[in-house]
């Protein structure tokens, strides 16, 4: 009896975590088959729907020159730090860096010039530190560049089809505002933490918000313009009055009121709050001149094009509701 109630309660447990991740979907897909329902007709076709593909790695990768160093002033550099750092580059291991360890790497190469031109007296080799250290502080911008872009963490982030909002604490805005926020302002910090960096990725990858904005967005728009055009060529001859007029138009209210209002609209509303709290920070990141121009338009295509379309279907929606009450003479919520 007792393994027939456990059973029974990890059946319940995946039922409702099933649900909660799938609301907005189940929400938008009952109220057009509600709505189908009351007026006897099919309801629209299923949806498939999901955020246009990130760009090819390839496209978005930036070419940026190599430092050399001859290897007789390579050994004048023994008395440095950034002999170890030149050495660790040329392994095998270091030639294959993630764009993340490559950030962390020329970070702090950067310093260790600057300390290794504290500690050498050698004119020639302190030309050449100078010159090597203008060179990389210069590239530094391409390398950042390269962590947002090509980070498999970043590409989830901002590409993930999976997962849509929910409209609670359990989206993460707190963390992926702060996360957004730390790698678009960790090009101007000088003292990375290797592990807060891979922290703030892995968070991203496991909880991709900005991904699924967009793609509550898109999945919202979506089913709001097909509702739309479908209640245009089903209700075009729906009279206000008359025999049986009457109650499908209170069913059909009723349905406005439980689906649309109560249950859409609410996460709706958190969409808009995501979206005002996080484009700020995506629109800085844009703004920095090294990224590249697929990038943000890719960006900027979900983030702002996206958003615009989202309110265009969900206010065309309520413009139709309101023409409709307005012909029939209904005011929804009133009894």
């Amino acid at each position: 009896m007792m393994r027939i109630k456990l059973v029974f309660l990890l059946l319940i447990v995946f039922i409702v975590g099933c649900d909660s991740s799938h609301k907005l979907q189940t929400h938008l897909q009952d109220y057009q088959e509600r709505m189908a329902n009351v007026l006897n007709v099919d309801s629209p076709d299923r949806l498939t729907i999901s955020l246009p593909p990130y760009p090819s790695l390839r496209v978005l990768k930036r070419d940026i020159p190599a430092t050399s160093i001859k290897l007789f002033e390579f050994y004048k550099l023994q008395h440095c730090e950034l002999y170890s750092l030149v050495a660790e580059r040329n392994t095998s291991l270091g030639n294959l860096q993630l764009p993340s360890t490559r950030f962390i790497y020329e970070s702090h190469l950067i310093d260790a010039l600057e300390q290794c031109l504290i500690d050498t007296t050698d004119t020639k080799i302190r030309e050449q530190l100078q010159s090597w250290q203008q060179a990389k502080t210069q590239q530094l911008p391409m390398v950042w560049a390269d962590l947002i872009q090509l980070s498999k963490e970043l590409r989830q982030g901002f590409s993930a089809n999976f997962g849509l909002i929910k409209g609670n604490e359990q989206d993460g805005l707190s963390q992926s505002k702060t996360t957004l926020n730390y790698l678009v302002n960790i090009r101007q910090n000088r003292q990375i933490d290797s592990a807060e960096l891979e922290q703030h990725l892995q968070y991203l990858m496991n909880n991709p918000l900005p991904a699924k904005l967009w793609l509550s967005q898109l999945t919202i728009a979506e089913h709001l313009n097909q509702s739309t055009e479908w209640l245009l060529q089903h209700t075009s001859d729906l009279q206000c009055s008359g025999s049986g007029s009457n109650k499908k138009m209170e069913y059909l209210t009723n349905v406005f009121q439980q689906f649309f209002i109560e249950k859409i609209q609410p996460i709706g509303s958190q969409i808009n709050h995501y979206q005002y709290q996080l484009s700020p920070i995506l629109e800085k990141m844009l703004a920095h001149p090294s990224l590249s121009p697929i990038f943000k338009n890719y960006i900027n295509a979900s983030n702002q094009q996206g958003f615009e379309n989202y309110q265009e279907a969900t206010q065309q929606h309520i413009y139709f509701w309101q023409n409709l009450f307005k012909r029939c003479n209904i005011r929804p919520g009133k009894r």
